[in-house]
């Protein structure tokens, strides 16, 4: 039996979104204005209408090492993340990376257990290497 595949260029982000996106507002909310963009560490990322504060594999090799650093710095921010919500902001745990045909991502007990302590919807987003989605994608069904 092959050895399984696993995904790769993962990362791990708080995002938020909202239509009238106010980035001052959503820094200062987290107690994260004036942090340097190029600072060592995660980092935040911005669009129209949202925001992302993302932990990537130079910060963390590993999916479970990710969210322990993600978990480490916003548990301590939650009253800001409770501010946000009020102000109609979406807030939730995404999880990204690159894929082939019946890659996996493994996440321990544990870590599952350190994230749900944070009380955020989780999503998980695929890409291929191509960063667009497979043409079948349910193929992982024909196992």
């Amino acid at each position: 039996m092959n050895s399984p595949e696993y995904w790769t260029d993962v990362y791990t982000s708080l995002a938020i979104t909202n239509a009238d996106m106010d980035i001052d507002f959503v820094n200062d909310s987290l107690g994260l204005s004036g942090v340097p963009s190029d600072a060592p560490g995660p980092f935040v990322t911005t669009g129209p209408g949202w925001w992302a504060f993302t932990f990537d594999e130079q910060l963390a090799q590993d999916l479970d090492g990710q969210i322990a650093a993600l978990v480490s710095q916003v548990a301590p921010r939650l009253d800001g993340v409770q501010r946000l919500r009020e102000a109609g902001y979406a807030i939730q745990v995404a999880i990204a990376g690159t894929v082939e045909s019946r890659a996996a991502l493994y996440m321990t007990p544990e870590a599952a257990s350190l994230l749900a302590t944070l009380g955020l919807p989780v999503s998980f987003t695929t890409l291929t290497a191509l960063g667009r989605p497979q043409e079948d994608p349910m193929a992982w069904l024909d196992d």
